[in-house]
C-alpha cells in the first residue's frame, strides 16, 4: 500500500499540469485541475535527497454510476458526489484511491473528475463556473498525496451539457428558529406573521425504563436547543443524556427540516467522561398539515436499504459484518435543502449498535418523501458562484 500512495503522490503532481487522458467521457465533457492553494514548504537544509518513485500507469475511472430509479431526478438542481469507484454489490476492501467526483441531476452523470483515483479526503463545495458560452460544473476538494500528509485544496471541473446551467433560486419565503419554550418551532412567513408548531412530546420525555435523577429544561442557544436528563444507574453515578435539536433549512414556504440528536455518556459524583452519539433523526415540519413527523419510519428505511442493497446501490463488504448492517439508522443533514427547497440532501454515518459502517449520502423529495441513496459518502448541491 505504501508504494501505491507514493505513486498517487506522483499523480497529484501530474494533475497540476494536465488532468490526464480522457476515459469514457462524452465529447462535451472537459476536466481541469488547478494548482493547490498552498505551496509545499521546502526546508533549506539539509539538501533534499532525490527519491526514485515507481512508474505509475493510472487506470481510467471507467465506472459510471447508475441513474436514480423510477425516473427520479432532481430537476434543474445538480449534485456533486464523492463516488466510490466500482461501487458494487460485493467488494473485499475500500481504499482512498477509488474516490472520484461525479455530477448528477439524478439521471445524467458527468465525470469523473479527476480522471485517475486520488485520496479525496473532503468534498468542500460545488459550484457553477462560466466557460465560453456555456458553463462548467466545478468541485473544490481536499486531497492528500499520502495518508497522514498535509492536505491540499484542489479544484476539478467538467463541461456542462449545452443549455444546462444555474437557475435563479426563489427568494426565501420563511425563516424558522426554536421558540423561547424550546419545545416548539417558530416560523416567520413572508408576510411577517409567526406560527408556532409544537414538536412531538416524545422528544422531551425521559426514558420510562430509567430512574430520573434530574431534568434540565430546554435551553435555546445559537446552536439550537439543548436539554439534559440525568439518570441514576448506580449509587454513585449514572448516565447523562443530552438532547439537541435545531431547524436546518426551510423549503418552499411549507416545510422546515429539523435535525434531532441524542448523546449519552456516563457520569459520576466526581465528573463525567466518554460517550457519543446514541440516536439521531430528521423531522419534517409541514406547515400546511400542521404536523411534525420523521422523514421516514425506521421499518420503512430498513426495507429500503434491503432493496437498494439487492440492486447494488448500497455496498456490502464480504466478511465484514459491519457492512451487513447498513448505517441507515442515524441520519443527519449534511448538504441541506436544494436551492428551490424541493429536495433534501442528508447523510448516514453509523448504526445504533455504535459500529461505524459505510457512510452514505441520500437525497429525499420533500413533496412525497421518496428517498434514494447516492453512490458515495459525501455530496453537495452545485451552487451559483457569488
Amino acid at each position: 500500500m505504501s508504494g501505491r500512495w507514493k505513486a498517487v503522490g506522483l499523480v497529484v503532481g501530474l494533475l497540476l499540469g494536465a488532468c490526464g487522458a480522457p476515459g469514457e467521457q462524452s465529447s462535451v465533457q472537459r476536466s481541469a485541475a488547478t494548482a493547490p492553494v498552498e505551496a509545499p514548504v521546502v526546508s533549506p537544509s539539509p539538501a533534499p535527497t532525490r527519491t526514485r518513485f515507481p512508474t505509475l500507469t493510472p487506470a481510467p475511472l471507467a465506472f459510471r454510476p447508475q441513474p436514480l430509479p423510477e425516473g427520479f431526478r432532481t430537476e434543474d438542481h445538480w449534485l456533486a458526489v464523492r463516488v466510490v469507484r466500482e461501487f458494487a454489490k460485493e467488494r473485499t476492501a475500500y481504499t482512498g484511491d477509488t474516490y472520484a467526483i461525479w455530477f448528477t441531476d439524478g439521471q445524467r452523470w458527468l465525470g469523473p473528475v479527476p480522471e485517475v483515483g486520488l485520496y479525496i479526503t473532503r468534498l468542500e463545495r460545488a459550484f457553477w463556473r462560466r466557460a465560453g458560452g456555456g458553463w462548467e460544473l466545478c468541485a473544490q476538494v481536499a486531497v492528500q498525496p499520502t495518508l497522514g500528509a498535509r492536505e491540499a485544496s484542489m479544484m476539478f471541473c467538467t463541461s456542462a451539457p449545452p443549455g444546462v446551467g444555474p437557475k435563479e433560486a426563489p427568494p426565501a419565503s420563511l425563516e424558522a428558529s426554536p421558540c423561547p419554550d424550546g419545545r416548539s418551532l417558530c416560523v416567520t412567513q413572508s408576510d411577517g406573521t409567526v406560527r408556532a408548531l409544537p414538536l412531538p412530546e416524545d422528544l422531551f420525555r425521559p426514558d420510562p425504563s430509567q430512574k430520573v435523577e434530574k431534568i434540565s429544561p430546554p435551553k435555546v442557544g445559537d446552536e439550537g436547543v439543548r436539554m439534559e436528563i440525568r439518570y441514576r444507574t448506580t449509587e454513585r453515578g449514572g448516565i447523562v443524556e443530552t438532547r439537541i435539536w435545531k431547524p436546518v433549512c426551510g423549503a418552499r414556504g411549507r416545510w422546515v427540516v429539523v435535525d434531532f440528536a441524542v448523546y449519552r455518556h456516563p457520569w459520576a459524583e466526581d465528573g463525567a467522561a466518554g460517550g457519543g452519539l446514541e440516536h439521531s433523526e430528521l423531522y419534517i415540519a409541514d406547515l400546511s398539515a400542521e404536523t411534525v413527523r420523521p422523514l421516514g419510519a425506521l421499518e420503512a428505511r430498513g426495507q429500503l436499504v434491503d432493496a437498494f442493497r439487492a440492486e447494488g446501490r448500497i455496498p456490502f463488504v464480504r466478511g465484514d459484518e459491519r457492512f451487513s448492517m447498513p448505517n441507515h439508522l442515524l441520519p443527519y443533514v449534511e448538504g441541506g435543502c436544494s436551492p428551490d427547497g424541493s429536495f433534501l440532501l442528508f447523510s448516514t454515518g453509523a448504526d445504533e449498535s455504535g459500529m461505524l459502517g459505510f457512510p452514505l449520502s441520500w437525497v429525499a423529495r420533500l413533496e412525497d418523501r421518496v428517498i434514494y441513496p447516492l453512490p458515495g459518502d459525501q455530496a453537495r448541491w452545485v451552487e451559483k458562484s457569488p
